[in-house]
C-alpha cells in the first residue's frame, strides 16, 4: 500500500497521471442515482402526489403503481447493495441512510416544480460523475 493524495491506495488501484481511477467512484454516483430513482417512483406511486397535466412518462408511472413500485424496489436493493460492497457494513448502512435522506429530500422540494426531468438527470448525473472521475 502506497499513499496517494489523502488515502492510502491499494495495489489493486490504478494510478493515471497522479490519480487513483477506480471503479469504486462511478458505484458511489451510480449508486444515489439508482436510490434517487428509486424514491422518485415511490414518490409518484404514493396517494400524496397530485399534479395537474403531469408528463406522458409520469402518468404510465401513476397507473401502473404495482410494476413500478418493484422496479422501485429494485432500484432500492441494488443501490443498498452497491454502498454495502463498496463502504463495507457499517459505512454504507449509514451512507444508505443518508443517500436516502438526500434523495427524499432533494425529490420532495424539487418535485412540484417540475424540475426532476430525465434530462436534466442525466445531465446532472453525468457531470458529478466526470467531477468524481476526474477531482
Amino acid at each position: 500500500m502506497q499513499r496517494c493524495g489523502f488515502y492510502i491506495c491499494r495495489k489493486s488501484d490504478r494510478m493515471l497521471n497522479g490519480m487513483v481511477t477506480d471503479s469504486k467512484r462511478i458505484m458511489i454516483t451510480t449508486s444515489f442515482l439508482f436510490m434517487l430513482i428509486a424514491f422518485e417512483i415511490c414518490y409518484l406511486t404514493s396517494k400524496q402526489f397530485k399534479q395537474q397535466h403531469p408528463p406522458s412518462y409520469v402518468s404510465t408511472i401513476v397507473h401502473k403503481k404495482k410494476q413500478f413500485r418493484v422496479l422501485a424496489a429494485l432500484f432500492f436493493i441494488v443501490s443498498s447493495t452497491l454502498l454495502i460492497l463498496n463502504l463495507g457494513w457499517g459505512s454504507g448502512i449509514a451512507a444508505i441512510v443518508f443517500t436516502l435522506m438526500a434523495a427524499g429530500s432533494l425529490i420532495v422540494s424539487i418535485q412540484p416544480f417540475r424540475y426532476v426531468k430525465i434530462g436534466v438527470i442525466a445531465a446532472v448525473y453525468f457531470s458529478i460523475l466526470l467531477l468524481e472521475i476526474f477531482i
